[in-house]
């Protein structure tokens, strides 16, 4: 069990392990508590084997007195005591999430994983059947050095996790079509999803750094085919529309790259518009869900964390 103290700076200090706390909700082994002032505790407990459940009250009260919290990356948190309001920074939501997330084993079924691992790269050069990839510990001991099926592997397990199958194509389509247009490159396409609409107000600024104008925008907005691009002055810009396989909403997908990228992936390789949305989208998504299962408790030999930069 770890424990953590809140100071009245915001930051947080990590206390002897062994330190007496008072009851406790029974919700199963508590694996991270927070301190807080006005005597609550905040704890982080294991719930259906990988999943995280949070917990804030006062110890000793009664456990129907306790409330659920949900904690997300980088995201405050606010604790409404009824006298006052705790607030944890998004940087100390992240840390706890991170301590607890390291104590359990990564969500998702590694059989099923490999099943659809193996059905759609069955043709390819970079997935060699082996019987000893049916051991989970063993395969995931070997990870990290085994480049893009490492993204893959993530990804769909994720993917599977979720009940995600639109992601389960996207990935699918980039191991398939485009697998290493992306190997060793120091820039990846940018993304912002909309619904019917522009990005939001975040989205539109990022793109305007990028020298796209907002009359440019609203242009391409207002074109009501499948797939429109604009080559701009620093790279293309896609707005993509559509429902499948993004799931039941449609939505418009907009992605910029740069002209080299670009250029490869659609003259030299001869990938249409269409393709290259989904293959990089099923990239990124691997990439991100990497970065996220990596959080889990792993064998030690998993040495480089993917990092994805926002």
């Amino acid at each position: 069990m770890i424990v953590y103290e809140l100071m009245t700076d915001g930051h947080i200090v990590r206390l002897p392990d062994l330190i007496s706390i008072g009851d406790i909700p029974k919700e199963g082994d508590p694996l991270v508590i927070l301190l807080m002032p006005y005597n609550r505790a905040l704890v982080g407990f294991r719930q259906g084997g990988a999943y995280e459940k949070w917990l804030w009250g006062k110890p000793g009260e009664d456990n129907t007195s306790w409330r659920e919290s949900f904690l997300y990356d980088d995201v405050p948190c606010r604790f409404d005591t009824g006298d006052t309001i705790i607030t944890i920074g998004g940087e100390v939501s992240t840390k706890l999430r991170s301590e607890l997330l390291r104590q359990l084993p990564p969500p998702g079924n590694h059989g099923n994983t490999m099943s659809i691992l193996k059905g759609f790269l069955s043709a390819t050069s970079l997935f060699d059947e082996e019987d000893s990839w049916d051991d989970e510990d063993l395969l995931l001991s070997s990870l990290s050095g085994m480049g893009e099926f490492r993204l893959l592997y993530w990804g769909v397990r994720k993917a599977l996790s979720l009940g995600d199958h639109s992601m389960v194509g996207r990935i699918k389509i980039w191991a398939r079509r485009g697998i290493d247009v992306f190997r060793e490159e120091p820039v990846l396409p940018k993304m912002w999803v909309s619904v019917g609409d522009l990005p939001g107000n975040k989205g539109i600024a990022e793109l305007e750094a990028l020298l796209f104008k907002p009359d440019q925008l609203k242009r391409m907005n207002a074109e009501k085919s499948g797939s429109v691009v604009f080559r701009g002055d620093s790279g293309y810009l896609v707005r993509f529309e559509g429902q499948r396989p993004f799931g039941e909403i449609p939505v418009s997908v907009w992605m910029y790259f740069p002209f080299y990228m670009w250029e490869e992936m659609k003259d030299r390789r001869g990938l249409r518009p269409q393709e290259i949305v989904i293959l990089s989208w099923g990239y990124l998504d691997a990439l991100e869900a990497t970065e996220d299962m990596e959080r889990y408790m792993l064998p030690v030999s998993l040495e480089e964390p993917i990092k994805v930069d926002g």
